[in-house]
């Protein structure tokens, strides 16, 4: 009975605290969104009278990006009993979701889910278009409860980790919490003493209170030690170095050079270095660690030759193989990213290609890196990157087409490479003529024979294509024309072709293509991210849109037919989208062995590393991946990674996996 006691105080104890904090005042606050550093939208909070929370969400980037109108009541246990969201999402489709509680049932609606479970009433609705403001109430429960920790629905729990309460600038203060179950690893939410969202920040997108604007690279700053500190913790426990030589027995070998699988090989590493490469059957030498890899096929390190690198991503890069990767476009904190992963205070491939992103300012600019507003400005930003040990510019969309042409030549004055999309109102053919040396996004060949009149900073660069391509003639003078420019000036493409499948094929409630094999091995509230449908496809074409696609696969054909250099970009979910991109290649009739070329040896040469890095041969960095089967025979055994090896470290994919709540492959 004394035992019961202090348990029946503590519910009443919350319970008065739910309904304080139900009546509590609650006045309106609003909040501005920043996209790498410039104001891109905003968020507002208000309950009115009958208690219902009201929050308003939007945002712009580049002419994409949602406007949610979310309308929510609590119930006196504070989780959600109704909710209803309106308006469109990031692509501009419509939203309307709709949750239900009514004490023994929940119910929930919307264009990419739905369901019925009974409940006791404890778990929280987790909306799949949802604001700031399901954040905050979120929050202010879980900090009722003792544990801190309560189920989701439809699946999952959330939980904060870690409570830091911090003073700014001696007078505000605030908490940071340190959240899990929406993601790979934490999420960070600042709040203030009253329990009221304050500010969710990173060097992409942040959103902050209104007011505070000037607190934001502060609050990261804090944040980021933080996640520091857990990135360096992984990175202890899930690194192997080898004390001694290790050798990798009994392994077929892919040979880059002729497209083969050697068999039944001994591989020697000795420190970060392949030394030498034997029959199996000879003697080999002492060696202290040895790994079987009977019946397996060693390949180079994979490369993804288009990333956006966050911290979180080195882990999902290097479970799936991916050794080196060329980041395309990032904010600053790039070259600490960088140096963490070489360091290996975070687990990460190597960032062998910082590209500096350049763009004109406007309503359509690019939402990192330098936006300029004259041609000196974006001389002056080529010059920047250049100091800052880049080795590559990005161009973007909205950049004057006229400017093109005196970019590109400082950037190869400097010594670097120029690539990028093709400005609006000019055509691939005549960004090749002025300097390009790559074209990202196929979309950007494809909007070649179409008319440059298209205002291609905004969605249309997308809608166009869906709409159009599917009836190009690839055999016609126009594009063998184009593909002869190509091969004269050896200009090399980055297709990124499996971002259009999801965005051409499928609807709200459909899996996203790319990814469809791997979801039930996803956290659930990652994987429910993944059925939210592409471009709003109009009634009636449906088959238009995905003849659309194919005819991006035909093309990736005809360009490596016509022996135009390839690489593999994802431009996605890391690891996972490499797989899928080759996977397409085959599909698109590239050889399998000619996909594993360009995702290692070919990626090399194109950086200019293809003297230490891409293949299996002695004296090579020991950048290596162990497949679980013959990737020639089926190019999905890259899926099947049993153990990664990044500059003769060894990492075991399925403890990366396991530590970030992802099911390795069975």
């Amino acid at each position: 009975m004394n035992r019961i006691i202090p348990a029946l105080l503590l519910v009443a104890i919350l319970v008065s605290c739910e309904k304080h904090q139900k009546s509590a005042p609650y006045p309106e606050i609003k909040y501005n969104v920043y996209m790498g550093g410039n104001l891109a939208g905003y968020h507002q909070g208000s309950r009115e009278e009958d208690g219902t929370y009201k929050f308003v969400f939007e945002f712009n980037d580049r002419g994409r990006g949602p406007h949610l109108e979310e309308r929510v009541r609590l119930g006196d246990d504070g989780v959600i009993h109704d909710l209803k969201t309106q308006g469109h999402n990031y692509l501009k489709d419509t939203v309307n979701e709709i949750f239900t509680f009514d004490g023994s049932t929940a119910t929930w609606n919307s264009s990419s889910e739905s369901g019925t479970r009974n409940s006791d009433g404890g778990s929280f609705y987790s909306a799949v278009n949802s604001t700031f403001g399901s954040t905050e109430l979120l929050m202010r429960k879980l900090l009722t409860i003792p544990d801190r920790s309560v189920d989701l629905l439809p699946g999952g729990t959330a939980r904060i980790t870690d409570t830091k309460d911090i003073l700014i600038n001696d007078t505000l203060g605030l908490s940071l919490l340190e959240v899990t179950g929406f993601s790979f690893t934490p999420t960070y939410v600042w709040m203030d003493k009253r329990d009221r969202f304050f500010a969710s920040v990173s060097s992409w997108f942040s959103c902050i209170r209104s007011g505070y604007d000037s607190l934001g690279a502060q609050l990261l700053e804090i944040q980021t030690e933080k996640e520091l500190a857990y990135y360096k913790t992984l990175a202890e426990r899930l690194t192997e170095v080898p004390s001694g030589l290790l050798a990798i027995k009994n392994v077929n070998v892919f040979d880059v050079r002729e497209g083969i699988i050697e068999k039944n090989k001994t591989v020697i590493i000795s420190g970060n270095k392949i030394s030498h490469i034997i029959p199996a059957a000879e003697d080999i030498p002492e060696v202290t660690n040895v790994i079987d890899g009977t019946g397996k096929t060693l390949i180079p390190g994979l490369f993804d030759m288009h990333g956006h690198l966050f911290r979180p991503d080195g882990i999902l890069d290097i479970a799936a193989g991916v050794t080196s990767v060329r980041d395309l476009a990032n904010s600053l904190d790039l070259l600490n990213i960088k140096a963490e992963f070489d360091n290996n205070e975070a687990i990460g491939p190597r960032i062998l290609v910082m590209c500096g992103f350049i763009d004109q300012a406007g309503p359509y600019a690019g939402p990192i890196g330098k936006i300029v507003s004259t041609l000196e400005e974006g001389l002056e930003a080529v010059q920047f990157y250049k100091d800052k040990g880049y080795q590559q510019i990005k161009l973007y969309s909205s950049i004057d087409p006229d400017w093109v042409k005196p970019l590109t030549d400082r950037a190869h004055e400097l010594g670097m490479r120029v690539s990028g999309h093709i400005p609006a109102y000019m055509l691939a053919s005549q960004a090749v003529e002025h300097g390009y040396d790559e074209i990202q996004h196929v979309n950007m060949l494809a909007l070649n024979f179409l008319p440059d009149t298209i205002d291609t900073r905004t969605p249309l660069r997308f809608s166009m294509v869906a709409e159009h391509t599917h009836a190009l003639n690839l055999k016609g003078r126009e594009f063998r024309a184009f593909i002869e420019l190509l091969r004269k000036n050896n200009t090399v493409i980055d297709p990124t072709v499996s971002f259009f499948e999801g965005m051409f094929c499928t609807k709200a409630g459909e899996p996203d293509p790319q990814f469809v094999s791997v979801l039930d091995r996803l956290p659930v509230q990652v994987k429910r991210r993944y059925y939210s449908g592409g471009l709003p496809i109009p009634e009636g074409k449906e088959e238009q849109y995905r003849n659309s696609y194919n005819k991006l696969l035909d093309i990736i054909y005809e360009l490596y037919s016509n022996g135009i250099t390839i690489v593999p970009g994802t431009d996605a979910m890391a690891g996972f989208a490499l797989h899928k991109k080759l996977e397409n290649y085959v599909k698109a009739g590239i050889p399998e062995a000619e996909v594993l070329k360009m995702a290692t040896i070919i990626s090399a040469e194109v950086i200019g590393v293809d003297d230490k890095l891409g293949a299996v041969e002695a004296g090579m960095l020991a950048d290596l991946v162990l497949l679980d089967g013959d990737p020639l025979e089926d190019i999905s055994v890259v899926r099947r990674v049993d153990l990664t090896i990044k500059d003769g470290n060894i990492y075991r994919p399925d403890k990366l996996y396991e530590a970030i709540g992802v099911g390795h492959y069975k």
